[in-house]
C-alpha cells in the first residue's frame, strides 16, 4: 500500500477537505460544504484515529467470523463502538 493516496473527508459531509499542496502542521484546511476547518496537523490525527479505529473493527469482524460455527473458540469481545472523527479517509479493508 506504500505509494498510494487517499482522499481526506469532512466527517460530517464526505466531500474532500481543501487545502494548500505542501502543508505545514498548523495549515488550515476546511470542507467546501460546511465550512468544518482545523489544522493539518489535527486533521492528520483524526484520519489517523479513523483508520485504526476501522482496521480494528475489521478484526474484530474476522476474528468473530473466525470463531463462529467452531465449538473449539469462544469470542466474547465487546463491538467496537463508532467514533466521531471530524475527518475521515476513502478507507477500505
Amino acid at each position: 500500500m506504500a505509494g498510494k493516496t487517499q482522499s481526506v473527508l469532512c466527517g460530517a459531509c464526505h466531500v474532500a477537505v481543501q487545502g494548500p499542496a505542501n502543508p505545514n502542521p498548523q495549515d488550515t484546511f476546511s470542507c467546501p460544504s460546511c465550512g468544518r476547518a482545523d489544522s493539518f496537523e489535527s486533521v492528520m490525527a483524526s484520519v489517523k484515529a479513523f483508520v485504526v479505529e476501522m482496521t480494528n473493527r475489521h478484526m474484530q469482524e474476522s476474528m468473530r467470523k473466525a470463531a463462529r460455527g467452531n465449538k473449539g473458540l469462544k469470542f466474547t469481545g465487546k463491538p467496537i463502538q463508532k467514533g466521531e472523527h471530524p475527518f475521515i479517509t476513502e478507507f477500505k479493508l
